[in-house]
């Protein structure tokens, strides 16, 4: 199965948000997420059936990210966020 990989910025003009929006979701664990020699990806399939279940439990999406909503999607992302450099997005 050959998946699309987004990176933070291609997720983010995707959704309508911030690629800054997405990296911090990213890190909260609240989007699914890994990372790929250290840069940030987003397998299309598991965010759109993120955001699908979103839908029908009424969670809906807003920009602040919420504390304890991993639902197991969500590969552990390093402590350290990766801000401002090529890698970022």
């Amino acid at each position: 199965m050959s998946d699309r990989l987004l990176s933070a910025r291609e997720l983010a003009e995707y959704l309508g948000f911030q690629a800054g929006t997405i990296v911090d979701w990213a890190e909260a664990g609240t989007v699914p997420a890994f990372k790929l020699g250290g840069k940030l990806r987003f397998r299309l399939s598991e965010v759109e059936a993120w955001l699908e279940g979103r839908r029908l439990t009424g969670g809906g999406v807003s920009a602040t990210p919420t504390a304890g909503t991993d639902r197991g999607l969500v590969s552990p992302l390093s402590a350290t966020p990766n801000r401002g450099g090529p890698d970022a997005c």
